[in-house]
């Protein structure tokens, strides 16, 4: 996915193209973070609860769901699923199971992971949806890793919006949201369920 490019169209949404500069759609990938310890019996900080053996072989699925190797070095491939291109951007809430969801992918695309405010449990979702557009202005492949209470809230936003949300609409632990930016707008997302494990 990363980048595809479309036709600008005129205001008015006569359908006619605006001019002969095509522009380009960003995605940006939105984690939620792999299945964790659960907070009832956890003693110690929240922000410091591990995977779980499932949320670790989540992790695992996740790095499996793009391209890691770089692009000189990728086999050529016959009749293999399609993944999501090769991230260039990493960054998470600072909480070590979000940290622990992009561990496997940071290291299979030789990338370190940045820790992002925005990203942080009980974030403004309006935040997260403004450092996607910035993000998607930059371009790349950048993924994000954070908590299920500010993902509901961005899709929530998305629906509002108007966006086209096709298929299923849920935040599963392990699961990823593609935001879909053109001309600094989110005109649409898609859902990933969490890969089987």
């Amino acid at each position: 996915m990363g980048s595809k490019v479309s036709s600008s169209k005129a205001p008015g949404g006569s359908g006619a193209p605006a001019s002969d500069e095509p522009t380009a759609t960003v995605a940006v990938y939105l984690v939620r973070h792999a299945h964790a310890l659960p907070r009832e019996g956890w003693s110690g900080r929240d922000e410091d609860r591990p995977l779980t053996d499932r949320g670790v072989k989540e992790a695992r699925a996740l790095a499996d769901h793009f391209e890691t190797a770089a692009p000189s070095t990728r086999p050529r491939r016959a009749a293999t699923r399609r993944r999501e291109p090769r991230p260039t951007l990493l960054l998470s809430s600072s909480a070590e199971r979000c940290l622990a969801t992009l561990a496997p992918l940071a290291t299979a695309c030789a990338l370190p992971v940045g820790i992002a405010e925005f990203l942080l449990e009980g974030s403004d979702p309006r935040s997260l949806l403004a450092k996607a557009k910035e993000l998607a202005a930059a371009g790349g492949v950048p993924v994000l890793c954070s908590h299920g209470d500010v993902i509901w809230g961005v899709v929530e936003l998305l629906e509002k919006s108007g966006a086209y949300l096709p298929g299923p609409v849920d935040v599963k632990k392990g699961s990823i949201w593609v935001l879909e930016v053109e001309s600094g707008s989110i005109g649409s997302a898609r859902y990933f369920p969490p890969g089987k494990v």
